[in-house]
């Protein structure tokens, strides 16, 4: 574990090293998370024979900034792309993978969009979009409340949703969690907003994109957002989790299975090194 200067901020960068690796991993977690949370991801990691890297957001975990605030989308994307950059230089030289849940999604779609890198030349091999941010759900009415929201208020509290297939895990966030964020950042949202006008307006970008979605998730809106992703990266492959919620990497071990199955189901393909097993 150490610390990295980007955008303004400390950010704090956890590594997992795994003996005779086949590859690395980069993981981007979501909004109000840190690297805490994603135990399952690390044990799959670890399994699949991945050197795992994975930082807190500005503003969540360990890393600095105000909690759960940003002021715009490009400060998270001037993050990753530098902790990848020295990843890059400090981890062995074997294929990278790069791995985004909700806010997480949205920061790697950015990066692909933005910079638009050659799929295992100057990018990763795969990227892998776990329920992605694009629209939230109640998007349209809440766009309306925020304009209203943000010329009184610079944060609201936030509202810790009890549902879910997993009651223990929604117990600890809501709870257990000393990390979390108890309040919504204004300008977080405010950021939000000018970043879905900009990635609406992007070009498409043929890579080798996997997306994978919970059918019952009530965060983001994906019966808007799986189209708008298909469109943007026409190569995207898609696989829809039944009844699943949306921190797929917390979901019921049934889910938690299918989940992963997905991911392996191409991952012989992306990292030669381990057809051979």
């Amino acid at each position: 574990m150490g610390k990295l200067t980007s955008a303004g901020f400390d950010i704090a960068v956890q590594y997992w090293e795994c003996p005779e690796a086949a590859g690395n991993l980069i993981l981007v977690h979501g909004y109000y998370d840190h690297v805490g949370l994603y135990g399952s991801l690390i044990d799959f990691c670890r399994e699949q024979r991945l050197n795992l890297v994975a930082f807190d957001l500005p503003g969540h975990g360990l890393s600095g900034g105000e909690p759960a605030r940003i002021d715009d989308f490009d400060q998270y994307e001037a993050v990753f792309f530098d902790v990848y950059q020295q990843a890059e230089k400090q981890l062995p030289a074997l294929p990278w993978l790069a791995a985004g849940q909700s806010t997480g999604g949205a920061i790697l779609a950015s990066y692909l969009l933005k910079r638009r890198p050659l799929a295992g030349q100057s990018g990763p091999l795969e990227v892998w979009l776990l329920a992605p941010l694009l629209r939230p759900v109640g998007w349209r009415s809440g766009r309306w409340v925020h304009a209203l929201a943000r010329l009184f208020v610079s944060r609201v509290r936030r509202r810790f949703a009890l549902s879910g297939n997993n009651p223990l895990f929604a117990e600890f966030i809501a709870s257990g969690d000393p990390l979390q964020s108890r309040h919504l950042s204004v300008h977080w949202v405010t950021a939000l907003k000018r970043w879905l006008a900009w990635i609406e307006r992007q070009q498409p970008l043929v890579y080798p994109v996997r997306m994978i979605q919970g059918t019952a998730d009530q965060t983001v809106d994906w019966g808007y957002n799986v189209p708008a992703y298909q469109r943007l990266f026409p190569d995207l492959r898609l696989t829809l989790i039944e009844g699943g919620h949306h921190h797929l990497v917390n979901e019921t071990p049934e889910r938690l299975e299918a989940v992963y199955r997905a991911l392996l189901s191409g991952l012989d393909a992306v990292l030669p090194a381990k057809a051979s097993e």
